[in-house]
């Protein structure tokens, strides 16, 4: 995998609180709305489109508060308390340039075990309280040609064995614990193709009523096997989202072209943010923003939690620009 960028990210000792994430609307289209402006008015796209974009006017992270703001939640607007939780679907880079295996708790130099830390902490968090989520990784040991143009076996989760499970919860542990970074054979490379194909079946198929559905890619590197064509990437998940209205955001880490991956991006649909968001100071990775990825440099935990807690903010459904509520089956 080429290691393309070699990236500054503060090493933050502070974590935004969560108290933000938990959402407040029994309303089924509660703060849904077509801008998609996420955090507020400040207007912009990335500027580093490759694909064609299903979200006009999109206004990104703006003024209207920092990741780390919130407040109890809003309404529906017929006076009812507004409560629209987030199901998340993570597929989860496990390339061998993630770096070393540890276990959790471990202190390993490696993006592998900071990342796998952060993720198991957010977890486990109370702020997560009422959001759900499900995990897969890529590549899988059992990869092949044959799985990039079907993204079939990533279309389910490892992890639970159906829908989501409710945070939060210690019961990911185990899974991050006994899974590794890849050591080469037919699970080496960086199958985005296969990967995308999966994220996108698995979020269209596992959609709750009345509840936020995303899918969340991360990766440390630009696309190695199967289809790399970051326009057909971006242009998977423009149609995705056209089909669905489900966003999908991409978080890079060291190793990554971040322009790669804003390209990527473009076509997930997430909103722009600010180069600066909350306690990340370098969050599109390049030192120059708005941009739809966001960068957590060497997976620090403190950075690495604050980007999945500003990206549920963003997904909240019940904030202006929030993602959309599903209906009723």
């Amino acid at each position: 995998m080429a290691e393309s960028s070699t990236l500054k990210v503060m090493h933050l000792r502070v974590v935004i609180p969560f108290a933000f994430l938990v959402g407040a609307s029994v309303a089924i289209a509660c703060g849904s709305d077509s801008s998609d402006n996420g955090f507020g008015s400040s207007g912009g796209t990335s500027g580093t489109s490759g694909a064609s974009s299903g979200a006009s006017g999109s206004g990104g992270f703006g003024t209207s508060g920092s990741s780390g703001e919130g407040g109890t939640s809003g309404s529906s607007g017929d006076g009812a308390a507004c409560n629209a939780p987030v199901d998340m679907f993570i597929m989860f880079d496990r390339s061998g340039s993630m770096g070393n295996d540890c276990k959790l708790g471990d202190t390993t130099a490696s993006k592998w075990c900071r990342s796998i830390n952060a993720v198991s902490g957010y977890f486990k968090s109370t702020g997560s309280t009422d959001q759900a989520a499900a995990l897969q990784f890529f590549p899988l040991d059992t990869q092949t040609d044959a799985l990039c143009t079907t993204g079939d076996k990533y279309n389910v989760a490892a992890l639970p064995a159906a829908d989501y499970t409710t945070l939060p919860s210690a019961s990911f542990d185990a899974l991050l614990n006994s899974t590794s970074p890849s050591t080469g054979g037919t699970g080496a490379g960086t199958p985005t193709e296969a990967a995308i194909r999966g994220l996108t079946r698995f979020t269209a198929a596992n959609r709750r009523t009345g509840r936020v559905t995303i899918g969340i890619l991360i990766t440390d590197g630009d696309p190695n096997g199967c289809n790399e064509k970051l326009t057909d990437l971006s242009d998977l998940l423009d149609a995705h989202f056209k089909a669905t209205t489900i966003r999908t955001y991409v978080i890079g880490m060291q190793g990554a072209t971040f322009g790669n991956l804003e390209k990527i991006a473009l076509g997930g649909n997430s909103p722009t943010h600010p180069d600066a968001v909350g306690t990340i100071t370098d969050a599109c990775g390049n030192g120059a923003g708005p941009c739809r990825h966001w960068n957590v440099g060497d997976g620090d935990p403190a950075v690495f939690t604050a980007a999945l807690a500003a990206i549920q903010q963003s997904a909240d459904g019940c904030k202006p620009g929030g993602g959309t509520v599903n209906p009723p089956k």
